[in-house]
Parts: C-alpha cells; structure tokens; sequence
C-alpha cells in the first residue's frame, strides 16, 4: 500500500471537513442552521413542532409556514420573531460603519456609541474592539501576530544561503501601526529569552522592508556549512508583533541575486493543529560525483508553550539528536514552544529509488507529510534547490534540444507557508504565471494536486484525464498548463503552482521555478498593499475576478492582459496580468479578487498568493 494511503488514516473520521478562513461572517452567540438550506419541522430539520411553531426562531432559522408547514429558513445574519430574516437581533446592537447602534425592528437604530477611531478601534459584531481583537475574530492572513523562520537553502557551490533574506510588512488600514520583530536567545526547553531585533512604524496603506538576521536552521557547526545534519531542532524563529492588524511577506532573498523565493506568512490566529504537506522534490537528491546532495524539508514553528507535535513523513527524515531518523510513514514526537523549530529533511535517496519512482510523490519529497499537534503551529514547506521542467507529455519551445548541457538550467530554493486544514477550500481559480517566452511559445505550468482529509471528486476546465478525477487523502496528481484552469471538488484538497526553468523558456532567458499555494475563491479580498521589489527585469501582479469587476491599480486603471479562466459555480472568471514597476502598490477591487504576484530575472523568480480572506 502507497505511504499516502496509509497516512491518509491519520485524520480519521473525526476529522471535521475543513472550511473556509472566512466561514465566520456570523454574530457571535448565534448558531448556524444545519443541513445547509430549508428542511420541513418533523422531516430532519429539527424535530416534531406544529403550526404554533410560525414566525418563532430556532437558533437562527426563521420558522416559516408559506408552504403549509413549519419550514426551517436559515438567516445570513439574524432572525426576528415575527419578520423572519433581519440584520441584527431583537435587543442586540449593530455596526453601521463604526458606530454602534441599537437593533430596532431588525435594523438598525439609535446610535448607541461611536468607536474611537483615533484609539484604533472598529465595531465588531455590534461592539467597539480594537482592530487586533476584529481580526482575531475573522481570521485570514491579516493579522497582529506572525512567525517567520530563515529557512534553508543550499550552502554550495554557490552559497545562496549566505545571501540576505528579510520581511515586508504591508499596513493596509487607516491608522499606523508599531510592528516590533523578535528573537529568542534561549534554547529549546529554556525559558523564553526575547531580544529585539527591529522595531517600526508602518504608516497607513505603506509598507516597511526589513533586512533580517542569519539564523540558519540546519545545525551546521558554522555558517553555510554544507555538511550540516539538515533536520535540526532550535529556537531560531522570529516572533512579528503589532498593534495594528497588517500583512506580512517573507522573501528569501530579499533582494535579487538568485535562488529567491516568497512566502505569504499567516498570523497566529489562522495557524491551526492539522497539516497536509504541498512542496516539490529535492535536486540532487543522491550522492553523486561532482555534484552536492540536496534536501526537500518540514519545517514546523511552535506558538504556545507546551505544543506537542506529531509528523508522519512520506519520505525518509534524517537523523539529528533528539529526531531519530525515520522511516516513511513512521512517527516523530516533539515538545515546541515558542520560537522552537523543528527542521525535517530529507535523507538522502539512491540512483535507484529516484530513477523507478515515475508517479508523484517523487524520492526526497515531502508532499503527503502530515503534521498534527496539540496547540496552533506554523508549517512550512520547501527545498535547499529544485529542479522543474517541461513534462515529456507537454509542448517544448521550437528547437528545443534535450541533449544541450545547459537544458533544465536552473536551480532554484523553494518555499512556502502552508495553510490548516481548517482553511483549505474546495474551489480555485488557478491563473497561469505571466508568460516569459518572447515569441509565439508559451511555456507552462506545473500543477499539484494533493488530497488533503477525504476522498475527493474534482472537477476541472483542463483536458482528460485531468477533467474529472478522485483523489485519495495524501494521494499527489501531477499535470501541466498553458492557460488559466478552473476547479471544483466536494472535499477540500491542496493545489500548488510550479514554474518551469529558464531553460525552457524560449528566446530571452528569464525566471526560474517557484512554487506557489493558491488559495480558494472565497478567500478572496477588496483590498491589498503589497512590495514589488527593486533589482528585477519584470514584476507582475495577476488578478483573478469576475467578469465585470472593476479594479485600480495605484489609484488608477491599469492596462492588463486579459484572458478567459472558465465557469465556476454559476459565476464566469477572468484573469488580467498587469506588469507593474518595482514599489509599494495598492489594489482595491469593487468585489473581491484573489491576486498572485510575480519577479522575474536572471536564472531567479519570485512569486507568491498576495492575501486569503
């Protein structure tokens, strides 16, 4: 049996199906009507109730009787004795902007209280609370508190590892916030020694970079030691605090030289306890002459004191006291807390191994992994350097030549954070990366898809067999693109972008892989302020909307590329890929748009999801 089938078990039936960031638009207090649409009283809506039951409230489903029986109307908001649906409920309060109003008739009425805007607060859910408290309440990737990690990269030959990597902290509210970023000086177990690495203020819809220090996660015995056990346990993460909700980039590099890749960190407050594993296999993941063995890794940070944390690998974990190496499908046990990392890599594979695994999960891959713990943690996903090229199956450049040394050029470090599976979905617009080719070709892209909790049934715009497929928990399908692709499933699953080498880009040689984890259509936002940053040849951001939203780019329309994504859910998208300059941008769209946003240069990309509602 396939390792994935077997971890697969690991969520068991318990596991509640995973839902949406946003899924809590409610008031707190009320209670959702199950079974997701009307259900008659005495036929499984909610037991034997007889005509005196019209016009009451059960929980938050309006009894209605139009049909000649009780029937069980679920509200969006509130329900109101006697009028059904409202806005808000009898005796409660509402916010209208930010003030607080008594709820009259199930609407809004007397002004109650307004919020203090010059002391950061907003009205939530009928009350005034600071912004951190709002969105604490209504998790997404905006938020008050994250942790970041110097993830690993390859120390040689030409040590991408010693190159800076740093933060960019994106204010998109009205009022500056005071971000301070911190270190622990203690080790794993110790108590908690906090020092001060950077504090700042980020004015309103402005951004600040931040150059970060080396902390390597390897336990190499000296910087970029190539040598280093790889799978590692420290206390090495770095702990982002505000007073002010705000969004936080992670680039490493920050700066462009090669070898770069992105991450959209996600605040404390959307972390969760349950994790599928999306990545890529590592290059050189065999010993070989001339050439160094790199690795795929998990990389896990703990939040809360006392986390215990539970990984079930796909592949072979590599040793390091206290982690005992591991076998796939075997159990590493440890004790985080915050600020401690425990750094997973691959060990390495054989010629052999690498060279009969044909179908995906690949050898010195990660993607299956599951990770379980007991209080919120941090996940991410990467490599030291990878590889991505052209499947055999796909159309390659005119005069493409498989027997050029420099085919498959070049190597590329990547990363990403990973979403819970309380905030993975079950619909996608997958939009295609900007394309890099100059002439008539258009390269494509690699697209993952992993089964994440349950067996799922997807459904697709891409040609068969990839239209309709299952895909078992765990379970990694593999195919490529040339344009934008639509998905559906009935269970959540996990979907990652890969970009293929410069070399297999036709004409000017440009970008190199990336990976990418798109985030579900209703995850997405109106607004976002994000960094393209300077050093680059090309910086785009791609907008995914519905057909007819408008959008601005800096205050003013911008001229995109437009293309046709498909059909999803009774709704038709669009994708526009707009080439921006290199600064500190601001995208407002009049409904809400999920963007990625590209680098290109030399041999080096980066690329990440710019928010997830």
């Amino acid at each position: 049996m396939k390792a994935f089938l077997k971890l697969g078990l690991i969520f068991g039936a318990a596991m509640v199906t995973a839902a949406a960031c946003s899924a809590n638009d409610g008031v707190v207090g009320q209670t959702s009507a199950t079974g997701g649409g009307a259900g008659t009283i005495g036929t499984g809506g909610g037991g034997d109730m007889d005509a005196s039951s019209c016009g009451s409230c059960l929980g938050n489903s309006y009894m209605s009787c139009e049909s000649g029986s009780p029937t069980a109307i679920p509200c969006p908001e509130s329900c109101t004795p006697g009028k059904g649906c409202t806005t808000c409920s009898p005796l409660g309060t509402i916010c209208v902007g930010n003030e607080v109003h008594a709820c009259s008739d199930g609407q809004a009425g007397a002004l109650v209280k307004a919020c203090d805007v010059s002391a950061g607060q907003v009205c939530n859910q009928g009350a005034c609370v600071s912004a951190c408290e709002k969105a604490e309440s209504d998790p997404s990737n905006i938020g008050c508190e994250f942790w970041a990690a110097d993830l690993d990269m390859a120390d040689l030959p030409t040590n991408p590892a010693a190159t800076e990597w740093g933060l960019v902290i994106a204010n998109a509210s009205q009022t500056a916030a005071d971000v301070t970023i911190e270190l622990n000086e203690a080790n794993p177990g110790e108590p908690v020694q906090t020092k001060v690495v950077w504090q700042g203020k980020v004015e309103p819809d402005n951004l600040a970079p931040v150059s970060m220090p080396t902390r390597e996660l390897d336990c190499g015995a000296f910087p970029n030691d190539h040598d280093a056990p790889g799978t590692c346990l420290s206390s090495r993460a770095f702990r982002v605090s505000s007073n002010q909700p705000v969004v936080v980039y992670q680039f490493n590099n920050l700066v462009h030289g090669f070898s770069t890749d992105a991450s959209l960190l996600i605040p404390t407050t959307s972390l969760g306890t349950k994790y599928r594993v999306i990545g890529w296999p590592a290059a050189h993941s065999y010993p070989s002459p001339g050439a160094f063995v790199e690795r795929a890794y998990v990389t896990i940070v703990g939040t809360k004191e006392k986390t215990h944390v539970t990984v079930y690998p796909y592949w072979r974990i590599r040793g390091n006291a206290p982690i005992a190496a591991t076998k796939p499908g075997g159990l590493i046990d440890v004790d985080l807390g915050p600020f401690d990392v425990l750094n997973l890599e691959t060990d390495d594979a054989t010629f052999d191994e690498c060279f009969q695994d044909q179908t995906p999960p690949y050898c010195a891959d990660l993607t299956s992994t599951v990770v379980v713990s007991d209080k919120p943690v941090a996940v991410f996903s990467g490599t030291e350097a990878s590889g991505v090229g052209v499947p055999y199956d796909a159309p390659k450049y005119p005069g493409f030549d498989d027997s050029d040394p420099s085919t498959g050029c070049c190597l590329q470090h990547l990363e990403e954070q990973l979403f819970p599976m309380e905030s993975i979905g079950k619909d996608f617009v997958i939009t295609r990366s900007p394309v890099r080719s100059t002439l008539s070709y258009e390269e494509p892209d690699i697209l993952r898809f992993v089964g994440a909790a349950e067996e799922a049934t997807v459904t697709t715009n891409l040609p068969a067999p990839y239209d309709s497929f299952t895909i078992k928990p765990g379970e990694v399908k593999e195919t490529w693109t040339q344009d934008d692709v639509v998905v559906s499933s009935d269970k959540p699953i996990l979907i990652g972008q890969f970009l293929v080498a410069q070399g297999y880009v036709q004409g000017v040689p440009k970008g190199d892989p990336s990976f990418t984890i798109f985030p579900p259509v209703e995850q997405a936002q109106q607004n976002y302020v994000f960094l393209s940053p300077n050093g680059w040849k090309e910086n785009w951001v791609v907008i995914s909307a519905e057909v007819g939203t408008s959008f601005t780019i800096d205050g003013t329309t911008p001229s995109c590329e437009t293309r046709h994504s498909g059909d999803l859910k009774g709704k038709t998208y669009e994708s526009h890929r707009c080439k921006i300059p290199a600064g500190v941008h601001r995208l407002v769209g009049d409904k809400p748009i999920n963007i990625t946003v590209y680098g290109y240069a030399d041999a080096d990309t980066y690329s990440f999801a710019g928010g997830a509602a």
